[in-house]
């Protein structure tokens, strides 16, 4: 498994290496005042750039230019602006806030994404470190909205607590329009519920705004799989030899469903969560002999047949190259079975004694299999083709055998 996952990552990676430059018409403003025209390269940035890539012409050599070496910067539908901040620094994440209540400031410098810029500006900054945080500006400084998440333990309870200095911070920002209060009660610290506030605050004032971002959603993207999978089945025990030691066959069957791929903002649509639900199964045969000779011996045949409707979550990092798309898929798999075949024939000979034996080959079976997969595939337009790795942990449900399914997926897809 780790040179197949390595593989598919190498492949990956080398592919990706040749195609990381894109560079679109652009400006600079010059620390004293001047604009420079020319090319940027361009990310589509999810965490605001400490660094820019700059050309007069696109046949130029390239000069970086850092948050301290311009005012700031615009490319395609984004604005930048150079800038000193404050941060605050203390953990966001639910698995990682204390007890703490204190803020926790460091300062940045920083390139702050406009997001509308007016009579009243607002201002976007997510660090290196995917902290997400808004900033105000009163004449020539940025004021960060302050918002912090902490825990605190009441009645023996730990609760979250959120500290909405913000609110305040943005009822005097914003005071030139009276019915701000009634708005600023469902206002959170997103990007999407920012801008609602901000238009309201245009649209009540009837001004005018002079620049305004528009800020990336999700999207759904939603289509049909189609393929083969071919699939191993093992078992490991010091006990059940019947089953250690049959020689059970690879198994080749047809898998469809449907996939539903929600793809993140920012990144160019890089990434996305990609979830399935599919249809597979497949059907081995396994013999295993104890053979002594014609008088003494004991032949177990054992079959196992599944299918399960399987849940798949995986997060995609797809790539564009020229006019495709190479993606790398990573996550993992619940499959619920939905019919299972457990069949064991046992036929042993003492002499003349011979018995046949007909039963389970298992008595006990779990229906939920749970695993994992990697794989490495391709997109251009509507049509999708990927090879994939699935490793998953079968039916036993006993604690001294352990069972493994193995999966090779050729996989096609179309989108609606």
């Amino acid at each position: 498994m780790k040179k197949i996952a390595l593989l598919i990552v190498v492949i990956f990676i080398s592919t990706v290496s040749f195609c990381q430059i894109n560079y679109q018409p652009g400006y600079i403003i010059l620390l004293r005042g001047d604009t420079l025209h020319g090319y940027i390269d361009y990310r589509n940035w999810e965490r605001n750039p400490d660094k820019i890539s700059f050309k007069e012409k696109l046949n130029n050599d390239v000069t970086i230019y850092g948050s301290m070496d311009i005012r700031g910067f615009g490319v395609l539908d984004e604005i930048y602006e150079s800038a000193i901040i404050p941060v605050e620094i203390s953990p966001d994440m639910t698995n990682d806030l204390n007890f703490d209540p204190e803020l926790k400031f460091s300062v940045d410098t920083a390139f702050l994404q406009t997001m509308i810029k007016g009579k009243k500006s607002l201002y976007f900054y997510m660090n290196k470190f995917g902290k997400q945080q808004f900033y105000i500006k009163n004449d020539s400084v940025y004021e960060l909205l302050v918002e912090k998440k902490y825990l605190k333990r009441s009645d023996g309870t730990a609760g979250m607590i959120e500290n909405k200095k913000f609110l305040g911070q943005l009822s005097v920002y914003l005071q030139d329009c009276p019915k701000i209060q009634s708005k600023l009660k469902n206002t959170i610290y997103s990007k999407t519920s920012m801008e609602h506030l901000f238009l309201f605050f245009y649209d009540c004032t009837k001004s005018e705004i002079s620049f305004k971002k528009e800020t990336e959603k999700t999207s759904l993207q939603i289509g049909i799989l189609a393929g083969l999978s071919m699939t191993t089945l093992k078992f490991k025990s010091a006990d059940f030899a019947y089953l250690v030691n049959a020689d059970y066959n690879r198994s080749t069957n047809f898998s469809g469903g449907l996939y539903f791929d929600v793809v993140l903002p920012r990144n160019h649509g890089k990434w996305s969560i990609n979830n399935e639900l599919v249809l597979a199964s497949y059907k081995v045969n396994g013999r295993y002999n104890d053979y002594e000779n014609e008088n003494k011996y004991v032949i177990s045949s054992t079959t196992f047949s599944y299918s399960y409707l399987v849940v798949n979550n995986m997060l995609r990092y797809k790539y564009p190259v020229r006019n495709f798309f190479i993606f790398l898929n990573g996550g993992i798999s619940n499959g619920f079975a939905v019919s299972e075949k457990n069949y064991r024939k046992q036929e042993s000979k003492f002499y003349d004694i011979l018995k046949v034996y007909e039963d389970k080959a298992l008595n006990d079976t779990r229906k939920h299999e749970i695993g994992y997969i990697i794989g490495l595939g391709t997109s251009y337009k509507k049509i999708s083709f990927e090879v994939r790795y699935e490793k998953a942990n079968g039916m036993s449900e006993y604690g001294n055998l352990n069972s493994s399914t193995t999966r090779y997926n050729v996989m096609f897809g179309y989108g609606f």
